[in-house]
């Protein structure tokens, strides 16, 4: 397999050449700029959505038993909620309760 070219803006490229890129738009700070915000909202976008107003969602891992992770699974197709949901409403249930 042939090692791909590496590009790196340098002494190899001339004040007085203008860079552009597969459609022919002028790369500049701008367009370096853009393109890094466009990125970031991408990478930001990815993965579930937050179920917090703050943005961050914490995440709760717990061991069970194997018994007690199927019991859990019939009553969440009892219900017709993924067990994910299931438990979140469980969770939700129990703490209005001790509340």
């Amino acid at each position: 397999m042939a090692k791909r070219a590496s590009y790196h803006l340098g002494a190899d490229v001339p004040d007085s050449e203008t860079l552009r890129d597969r459609k022919g738009r002028v790369i500049d700070d701008r367009y370096v700029s853009e393109a890094v915000a466009d990125a970031l909202h991408q990478a930001r976008r990815r993965g579930r959505p937050s179920l917090s107003e703050s943005g961050e969602s914490p995440l709760l891992r717990v061991r069970i038993s194997r018994e007690l992770d199927q019991a859990v699974r019939q009553a969440a197709e009892k219900t017709g909620a993924s067990r994910t949901d299931w438990v979140r409403q469980a969770l939700t249930d129990a703490t209005r309760k001790a509340g």
